[in-house]
């Protein structure tokens, strides 16, 4: 029994970083844009991470720049790509679209 609350505990926190990682990601994109209301949002949010971030420790930290890192290389990638093949890249696109309405359609 106590090995299940374990598990589940891992689980639970696994999952409250990949929450946390993909909020730090939206507030980066957002950058200064918006409102008082998206402002205050913003204030609610980083405070909310930051008392999150010191119950879960520094292996959060690690964690979500990691992730930052990994997205941020994955985008350029892409739009290095798209820029030097760009019929390539809208070709794939439709290919994965039809490829969907396919599956979809069976």
């Amino acid at each position: 029994m106590k090995q299940e609350s374990t598990v589940v505990r891992d689980i639970a926190g696994k999952e409250l970083r990949e929450v946390l990682a993909s909020t730090e990601a939206l507030l980066s994109a957002l950058g200064n844009e918006g409102g008082d209301s998206v402002n205050e949002l913003r204030n609610r949010l980083t405070r909310t991470m930051a008392d999150v971030k010191k119950e879960l420790g520094s292996s959060f930290m690690d964690n979500a720049r990691q992730r930052y890192y990994q997205v941020r290389d994955t985008a350029a990638s892409v739009n290095r790509f798209t820029r030097k093949r760009p019929w390539s890249a809208v070709t794939i696109g439709v290919g994965i679209g039809v490829l969907i309405g396919i599956l979809m359609g069976d």
